[in-house]
């Protein structure tokens, strides 16, 4: 015979995951209104099983769906799996949500259409498409703590850019890079397919800023020599932006 404390579990998992599966997909901003730069609207479905048009401000990430499984409710989970998607990009991935934080990782495929809206305020552009794999982000509440990891592959190719008011085209090799938390704050470090040495280093500091170093070996790599003496991993011109 179950005990009533055990029925009483029983019930109250059945009753959530009723809640879960029969909620309309709308009641998802009853999440997202706690986050003002994250919108999703256009919605179907139910929060078990829905989709939306995702906006992060106003910029429009893609179309999003997502799937809930509620029986890990029943484990003080809530684990959802997902897929964004646009005509120029795509991610899959997991989130875990429980108590004492949050746990988020996919794989993705970004165009360098998608790649080049971002270089063209640089007056840069590219050929071939980035690769994410493996992207992992963890949030732990109690120690206060977020560590993010993952690996990147642009598959390399033509790029266009312009310098002192003259236009440049390089072919560059395939490029790798190693994202990893670095006091207190992610950094992605960017080399060659065939060499160790570091070409950028791209770090997110506390406020909002990120800065991109360029190594005197990326200053060969793309035509422009730097003239010091330097070693080729040297972080010789570095340049920072407010992201967040």
């Amino acid at each position: 015979m179950l005990k009533s404390r055990q029925l009483f579990f029983l019930g109250l998992v059945f009753f959530l995951s009723f809640l879960v599966i029969y909620l309309p997909a709308n009641s998802i901003r009853l999440v997202t209104n706690g986050l003002p730069a994250i919108d999703v609207s256009t919605t179907e479905g139910s929060v078990w099983n829905g989709s939306g048009r995702l906006h992060v401000s106003t910029f429009y990430a893609g179309s999003l769906r997502w799937s809930v499984d509620p029986f890990q409710l029943a484990l003080g989970k809530l684990a959802i799996e997902w897929v964004l998607e646009d005509q120029t990009h795509s991610f899959d991935g997991t989130a875990t949500i429980r108590f004492g934080g949050m746990a988020v990782s996919f794989d993705g495929l970004i165009d360098a259409e998608t790649i080049n809206r971002i270089l063209s305020p640089y007056e840069m552009f590219l050929t071939g498409a980035l690769h994410l794999n493996s992207v992992e982000a963890t949030v732990d509440r109690n120690e206060s703590q977020v560590n993010i990891r993952g690996d990147m592959r642009w598959d390399g190719g033509t790029v266009r850019y312009r310098m002192s008011n003259q236009r440049f085209v390089r072919e560059l090799p395939a490029l790798l890079g190693e994202l990893q938390m670095m006091e207190g704050g992610p950094l992605m470090t960017v080399r060659s397919e065939t060499d160790d040495t570091p070409l950028l280093k791209a770090r997110l500091d506390n406020d909002g800023w990120i800065h991109i170093g360029i190594t005197k070996r990326f200053t060969h790599l793309i035509g422009q020599p730097w003239p010091g003496d330097e070693s080729d991993g040297a972080i010789v011109m570095e340049v920072s932006e407010k992201l967040l």
